[in-house]
Order: C-alpha cells, then sequence, then structure tokens
C-alpha cells in the first residue's frame, strides 16, 4: 500500500489516504516518488474551477522525480538508456497517439489524444506512480532531484514560452508574476540573453526580493494597473515579450499594453474569463498574443540540458504530503513565494 493526497469531491479538501501501490502497464515504468512540485494548476483543479470531468477518485500532481523500481513487460529499458534506480520525472504530459499530424512533427502537446497526470491518469501526490516509458525523462547528473522537480513543469513551461516569445540578445521581456513559474522564468531568460523585468503584486517584497536574487534588471512591486508605464520608463518604449503567469485579465490588459511595436504576449495562465483586446492596437503595432501550453519532449529535454550545464535550481520550500491543503491554502492566498516541493523521503 502507499500514502496519496487524493481528490475525493471537486472543491473539497484533498484526502490522504492509503492506496495500492500501481501495477505497471505494459509501457509503464513504476516510480518511487521523491519529490513532487505543488504547481498551481493543482489548486485550480482541486477547487473544480476547470471543468474538467476527470474520474474520482484521482491523485493530482505533475511535477514528480522518482526512481525507478519497475518497468513494465514491453520496455526495453536499454532502449531509453533508463536503468533501475535511476531519477526520472512524472511531469504533465504521460503519453500522446505518436502518429497524427501534431505528434509526428514534435508538437505532441497539441495532440487531442494526450494523456496528462493529475488529470486523465493519477499523478505525483503518492508514494509510487506511474510513467509512460515514451515520455520518461532521466533527471541529468548532478541536479538536486528537490530543487529540479519543478523543472518537469514549471521550468519547462517558462523555458518554452521564452523560446516562443521570438525575444533575440539583449531585448526586454516582462516576466509578469514571479512565483513558482516566473522565478524560475526570470533565470531562463538571463540565461538566454534577455534584459528582464519582474512583474509582482503590489508591496509584495518578498516576491520583489525574490525577483532580484534571480537575476531581474528591473523589478516593479506597484499599483498593479501601472505596471505598463513603468514597463514603458524603464525599457525606452516597451518589452519585446512579455510572459504572463498570473491568471487575472487586468494583468494580462496591463501586459499587452506594455508592448513594443512588434512585441508579443506569451499567454500561459489560466485566468476564468475572458481577454477583452483592442484590434485597432495589435493592427497598428503589428503585436502578436501566442498561447503556450508546458512543452514538448523536446522543449523539455533541453530545459533539463540547460539546468545541468548551468546548474539551474528553483526556489524551493519543503513540506510533506500530509500538509498538502495547508499548502494549497496558502498558495490560494499568496502566501509564499517560489514553489512548494513535497518530500516523500
Amino acid at each position: 500500500m502507499m500514502k496519496a493526497a487524493v481528490i475525493t469531491e471537486w472543491g473539497k479538501p484533498l484526502q490522504i489516504q492509503e492506496m495500492p501501490i500501481p501495477r505497471p502497464g505494459p509501457n509503464d515504468i513504476l516510480v518511487k516518488m521523491v519529490a513532487s512540485g505543488i504547481c498551481h494548476s493543482d489548486l485550480h483543479e482541486a477547487r473544480g474551477e476547470w471543468g474538467i470531468k476527470s474520474t474520482l477518485p484521482l491523485i493530482l500532481g505533475h511535477e514528480g522525480v522518482g526512481s525507478i523500481v519497475e518497468f513494465g513487460r514491453d520496455v526495453c529499458p536499454e532502449k531509453y538508456n533508463l536503468k533501475l534506480g535511476d531519477l526520472i520525472g512524472i511531469q504533465l504530459i504521460q503519453g500522446s497517439c505518436l502518429e497524427c499530424e501534431f505528434c509526428l512533427a514534435g508538437r505532441e502537446t497539441l495532440c487531442m489524444s494526450r494523456t496528462s497526470s493529475g488529470i486523465h491518469k493519477h499523478g505525483s501526490f503518492a508514494e509510487y506512480g506511474l510513467m509512460n516509458v515514451e515520455f520518461a525523462a532521466k533527471l541529468p547528473h548532478g541536479l538536486d532531484p528537490f530543487k529540479s522537480a519543478p523543472l518537469y513543469c514549471a521550468g519547462v513551461t517558462m523555458h518554452k514560452a521564452l523560446k516562443v516569445s521570438h525575444a533575440r540578445t539583449n531585448d526586454w521581456v516582462s516576466i509578469v508574476g514571479v512565483g513558482g513559474l516566473g522565478s524560475i522564468g526570470i533565470k531562463f531568460a538571463k540565461l538566454m540573453g534577455f534584459r528582464v523585468v519582474g512583474i509582482v503584486a503590489e508591496n509584495d517584497h518578498a516576491a520583489a526580493k525574490l525577483a532580484r536574487e534571480m537575476g531581474a534588471d528591473e523589478v516593479y512591486d506597484g499599483p498593479s494597473d501601472q505596471h505598463s508605464a513603468f514597463v514603458k520608463e524603464k525599457t525606452n518604449g516597451g518589452v519585446q515579450a512579455a510572459i504572463v503567469s498570473v491568471p487575472i485579465i487586468s494583468v494580462y490588459e496591463q501586459a499587452l499594453s506594455s508592448l513594443r511595436q512588434g512585441g508579443r504576449l506569451v499567454m500561459i495562465a489560466l485566468p476564468s474569463t475572458k481577454l477583452s483586446i483592442s484590434i485597432g492596437e495589435c493592427i497598428g503595432k503589428q503585436l502578436e498574443i501566442v498561447g503556450s501550453l508546458v512543452g514538448t519532449r523536446n522543449d523539455l529535454k533541453e530545459t533539463l540540458d540547460m539546468a545541468q550545464k548551468y546548474h539551474i535550481e528553483c526556489p524551493v520550500q519543503m513540506c510533506r504530503l500530509e500538509e498538502i491543503n495547508e499548502v494549497l491554502n496558502d498558495m490560494e492566498h499568496s502566501r509564499y513565494t517560489g514553489r512548494k516541493v513535497i518530500d516523500f523521503t
């Protein structure tokens, strides 16, 4: 048996339950969990805010790192350069058809048959979990599993968003929201050669301090409806790209307004309402608005390789599985910065 944090009813606290250790299917890997980051999307789903009709009970979590303890019968470990004891991730995308036009083009995050941890399948808030071998990503040697677990969602999400921003070396970009996503996004942005404005909530001194520690060139912690003016002043007219990790429409509006001519808004946060835009402004300034969803297998490999090369560590705070509801409540009320990571050891 294993201990797990389980959704039994939408909008209700997660239940810590004893559940059977899962048996790996033919193409699965059984993992003994070491660590799991707690993502803001876990909060949204636990609260039932996305309307996803997942089958309950369900184990959330998609930023796990654990050691391989068993391979499914059809898995050839040598083919994937894997062995018992290796550390791999339990990330969001668990599988796809591998046959459609998107999968064949290496864009499996667009596959209509993709499956996700903590949505279609049990996730990483448990002492054991399963991972499809085709999507297994080994944690590079030398990386701390606790400080690297968020790379499997927050890290790859921000790295991919920065790649699709089309920003070039020395361009200004804004990272809007400096929590679990934005903090690591600043680190990646600086390593990619960008100048960075970190945007945090008004008077959030802890987040402002974290933004500076991660390398932001400028930090704004004033009224949220004025961040565009600050950005334009500090960047001589606006940023080339704004990466928004805060699910608030007014923040999106400010980010769009903060773009220079030809700039690009990259959306990774999921508000529950719609964004109203000025078509005239978008046409006149030739702006682009794009959505970005986590990353592909190749994006994740690039993210992990970059983390190993530059010794990237996510700013984390440790917790126990039994504290999951307290953490989700603190997250909902912005009571901490960085990423909370469950320690299963």
